[in-house]
């Protein structure tokens, strides 16, 4: 399997557990070893010594946007989700947090919403009821449910704003839905990856209608164009390249000096295209190991 196989396998994971603490023996149902190939990637970008190989800068982003932990011990304990709740509550004045709720760089809501699952089943211990009971929990609380329709709405408004609907996963909209979970979804779907789920003709037509692209190598590739035409169109009108200030974005948002740092890294390490290669040159983007001048 290919790297971006296996991402999409670590992606779906995502998204049903809201994490990508893969257990070092977890296997998907058909059979690939996940939670291996995960522990692989995270030794990798931490460089052991016995791991041969090495992330390239676009792996790292694309495992980022899925919630990756480089170390195990930054993954968040129950005091302190517990701690976020107490935040949430100091300025909402109650933890009815909305199930797609991002507060604190964390999934608060979502944590939530499965701590009331957990009770539902008989899975917390006494103390963790209590504790949740003391800051008011509403154990009853349930997500609003959207339709197919309200999300399209939001995927279209996400295109005209953007002009394309190259969503990242963990994207949300203004009112907090996690629009890049959806659109993946609809990818799984359209290719056959949810086992009893399809799309309808006028489904995918409405979505080729605002630029979906259903494959993650082609939208990978239409992202590299992208922050090259960008920047080429800055370098043309300012005779240089966007490395300083470092804050300095693209229109959809990204480091355009981090990109060009991936740039000659991996220039650097020979993991680019004959094609990119010459495209970089003619910009003045070479290696990270070449001096100029």
């Amino acid at each position: 399997m290919d790297w971006e196989d296996w991402y999409l396998l670590a992606a779906r994971y995502y998204e049903e557990h809201r994490d990508l603490l893969v257990p070092r023996d977890y296997v998907c149902p058909a059979g690939e070893k996940l939670g291996r190939w995960i522990e692989r990637q995270r030794a990798k970008y931490n460089r052991v010594p016995s791991v041969v190989g090495n992330l390239d800068g676009v792996q790292i982003d694309y495992l980022n946007q899925i919630g990756m932990v480089w170390k195990l011990e930054t993954r968040r304990g129950w005091e302190e989700w517990l701690r976020l709740l107490d935040a949430y509550a100091k300025e909402h004045g109650n933890i009815d947090v909305p199930h797609t709720c991002e507060y604190g760089g964390a999934g608060l809501g979502d944590w939530l919403a499965k701590r009331r699952l957990d009770y539902a089943a008989g899975a917390l211990t006494e103390q963790e009821i209590q504790a949740l009971e003391a800051r008011g929990v509403n154990w009853a609380l349930q997500p609003r449910q959207r339709s197919w329709d309200d999300w399209f709405a939001d995927a279209e408004r996400y295109y005209r704003a953007h002009g394309h609907l190259m969503v990242h996963l963990d994207d949300l909209t203004p009112d907090g839905a996690r629009l890049g979970y959806w659109i993946y979804k609809q990818r799984d779907i359209y290719m056959g990856r949810k086992p009893g789920q399809t799309l309808t003709r006028e489904q995918i037509d409405r979505l080729n209608g605002i630029g979906m692209v259903w494959e993650p190598l082609a939208a990978r590739s239409d992202a590299w164009e992208r922050m090259y035409g960008y920047i080429a169109a800055y370098q043309a009108e300012n005779q240089r390249l966007p490395l300083w200030p470092r804050g300095l974005k693209s229109p959809d948002g990204r480091s355009m000096s981090g990109w060009i740092g991936t740039q000659r890294q991996n220039l650097a390490e020979g993991k680019l295209p004959a094609d990119r290669v010459t495209k970089l040159a003619k910009l003045g983007i070479v290696p990270a190991t070449s001096r100029v001048g």
